[in-house]
């Protein structure tokens, strides 16, 4: 029979990925990009080691995951905003880089705990890093 402190234990250990869906949109008042929380997803397991050697991007994310104000992991990614497409041109491939004003996107973390949370950066093409937002999960 567990008592309540081995289940306190056990509660705390489990591994859980969490889905967060975010919107980042333009703020033309303020000039910045804002991050709006839209929804989460908790599912227990876990994640595998995803390689982020080789990553180059001109504009992208920092997201910074924190469990009791440590932290534990540092996930970077192409900002949803600054899109390359690619469009035929007559019988040419051509591309061409898109800003959009708005995007939802997702992001797929590792936590133990409950007092985790994240911390989003901005790095835009030769600007200096800015905080866009902190979350509780």
């Amino acid at each position: 029979m567990l008592t309540k402190s081995n289940e306190s234990i056990q509660q705390t250990d489990k591994s859980e990925i969490v889905f967060l869906v975010l919107r980042i949109s333009k703020d033309s008042i303020q000039k910045k990009n804002v991050i709006e929380f839209v929804s989460k997803t908790k599912s227990e397991g876990k994640i595998k080691n995803d390689n982020q050697e080789n990553l180059s991007y001109d504009n992208y994310l920092t997201i910074e995951v924190y469990e009791k104000d440590k932290r534990v992991n540092t996930i970077i990614m192409e900002h949803p905003l600054f899109k390359q497409v690619e469009y035929l041109d007559g019988n040419t491939l051509s591309s061409k880089s898109v800003v959009l004003d708005k995007q939802e996107f997702f992001i797929r973390l590792q936590i133990k705990g409950e007092s985790a949370q994240i911390k989003v950066y901005e790095t835009l093409k030769n600007t200096t890093q800015k905080e866009l937002t902190t979350l509780k999960l």
